[in-house]
Order: C-alpha cells, then structure tokens, then sequence
C-alpha cells in the first residue's frame, strides 16, 4: 500500500510540472531543482490573443475583419518604434538558411528581448518559416512577462496575399505583417491595413519611393519600412533610403531596412540612416541558424554597438581591428570575422 501510494505522488508531481528545463530560464529551473514549483506569469495580452485566435479559427478570423468598419489601430510596434525619447530602436529579422531543419530559437529570442529590440520580423517564406514564428511568439509569450524589458513584438514578413494572410498570421500570434506596398493596388492596400487594425494587428508597410509611401499613409499605416529589393550594394541603398526621409511624416514611424551579416559595413550603414533621422533600422536576413553559438555572440555585438542610449545620434567611430577585433579589449572579444587588419567600422 505504501509503495502504491509513494508511486501515485510521483506521477501527480511529474505530471504538475512537465516543461524540459532546457525551456527555463536559469532562476526558474534553480527554484525547480531546490524543490520549489515555479509558477509562470506568461503575458495576458499575448496569451489572451492567442487564445482568442484558437478559439475563433482562421475563417472566424477573415470574416471578423471583413465586417470591421472603421477599427483602431494597435501602437504597440509603433510606440517601440518610434520613442518618446528620441532614441533610435533596432528590429531583426530571422529568416532561416536552406536546408536548416526546425531547431530552437530560445536562447535567440531571449538575446533579443534583452537586448531591448524593438521588434522581432519573422521570414516566413523558407520551409519552416511559419513554425520559426511560432517559436518566438511562444518564448516571448511564456518568459516575456514580469522582465525588463517585456515580450518583443513578432512581425509575419513573406507572401502576404490579402486578408487570409493576415488572418492566418494572427493565428499563429504575431502581432505585426510587414506587407509590401507594390504588391498591391490602393484599395487592396488599405483593406489588409484595416484587416490588421480589425485582429488588433499593426501593419508595417513596406515602400522604395515617394508614391508608395503616400500610399501606405493613405491607407492607415502608422508604421513603414523603407526596403528596396535591388541587388545594388547595400551602402548605395542605405543612402537611397537616407534620400527618402523628408516624405514620411512626423506623425509616421519610420525604419530603415540594411542587410546584415555583411561583417562591419552594416554599422556604418545604420549609422548613416539613424543620423538621418529615421526612428529605427531593421537589419535584414540578421540570423539564419540559430544552432550557431557565433550568432549569439553577433547578436550581442552588434546591439551593442548600436546602442546609443546618451544621444540621439550613433556615433560609430574608426578602429583599426587589433588583437581582440572591433573596439575590444582584453574582456570583450568580437565575434569571427570581425578582426581582419583590411577591414574597419
């Protein structure tokens, strides 16, 4: 009878607590193994909206936001966007390489929630791309809430084809579609802004000259990107970008796209369009194989190059690469292939 009884307290307690420590953060899984069950306080908002989507169906969804009239728009992207303050933010994208299977991407997105991003853009196009955007909308979900700073925004980006998109994007709890302007006429423009709007979605609006940001704006979009697809080099285009500024109004939050993983130049770049007065930049194609432990070190590199929290403006300096790369010193090693004596930031 005893050792009945002794088996059945084991079952509840495995069954009370099930989650793989390799999903806790290190105060939780500390408490968990001195006995102490952790009790998790994952984000109402984000919990509730995935719950309401589950319950609702992606059709439920479409005909929700086909009905709307006239609904409000969400400013949670564009307050983290663009600050009070004045102070630049930074977005990053993941956009999985060919041929990288499913793997985890909680280290990755914690990196990134403490590294006060402002956003994170999902590349939902690879074979994967969907389950990669889940994944982060999960992390921030259940270990966002109760830090500082709180759960990033996650922003569906590939192959958004109207209202079903932005339905189906919802579904998964993103909370954000980075739509692309020229793939859509005014009218059809301004009802997948509305379908955001009417899921309590925010649309970053995707532009590359002057028409398509009237465009955006006309159609109800708080937030655009400007983002060329060119194979021209990325510094030209970080200057196209800059040319571009004074037709967003005041009242817009602007981002400039600049590809990264380009081994240094991406710093100048950013510099140049934070400097010209755009509220963030998003650093395209950021990561690809979060397996990869340099992409951790990279990640942390570059935010904190990047971070200006004194001023308003990025001041990026010229160092020549010594022993220990790009602005180091005998406790801060930059990531491989940033230490090259040809190569400067």
């Amino acid at each position: 009878f005893t050792s009945a009884v002794m088996l059945a307290v084991m079952v509840v307690h495995v069954a009370s607590f099930s989650l793989p420590s390799s999903f806790m953060p290190s105060a939780v899984l500390s408490q968990s193994r001195m006995g102490v069950v952790p009790v998790c306080k994952p984000s109402r908002h984000l919990f509730g909206s995935l719950h309401m989507a589950a319950a609702v169906g992606i059709d439920g969804l479409i005909e929700k936001a086909r009905k709307a009239k006239s609904p409000k728009a969400p400013k949670r992207i564009y307050k983290a966007v663009k600050k009070k303050s004045g102070a630049h933010s930074i977005l990053l994208e993941f956009s999985r390489d060919e041929e990288v299977p499913d793997h985890k991407l909680d280290e990755l997105s914690l990196t990134f929630r403490r590294g006060s991003v402002a956003a994170i853009v999902v590349d939902t196009t690879p074979e994967g791309g969907k389950v990669d955007l889940e994944n982060f909308v999960k992390e921030q979900t259940l270990w966002g809430k109760g830090e500082f700073p709180g759960p990033c925004p996650v922003i569906w980006r590939g192959n958004v084809k109207g209202i079903e998109t932005v339905a189906e994007a919802k579904s998964l709890g993103a909370q954000g579609v980075a739509v692309p302007a020229d793939q859509f006429e005014q009218d059809d423009l301004a009802e997948v802004v509305k379908a955001c709007h009417a899921l309590d979605m925010e649309a970053v609006v995707e532009v590359m000259d002057q028409e398509q940001i009237k465009a955006a704006v006309d159609a109800g979009a708080m937030t655009v990107c400007v983002r060329f697809e060119s194979n021209a080099g990325a510094s030209f285009l970080s200057y196209a970008a800059k040319a571009l500024i004074p037709d967003i109004p005041d009242k817009i939050a602007s981002v400039a796209a600049v590809k990264g993983r380009q081994g240094g130049p991406e710093l100048e770049q950013a510099g140049v369009l934070v400097n010209a007065k755009f509220n963030s930049v998003l650093l395209t194609d950021f990561v690809g194989d979060a397996r990869d432990d340099s992409c951790i070190r990279y990640t942390k590199y570059i935010l904190y190059m990047l971070a200006s929290k004194k001023s308003k403006n990025l001041q990026i300096n010229e160092l020549k690469a010594g022993a220990y790369g790009y602005g180091g010193g005998a406790g801060f090693q930059a990531p491989s292939g940033w230490g090259g004596e040809g190569t400067h930031a």
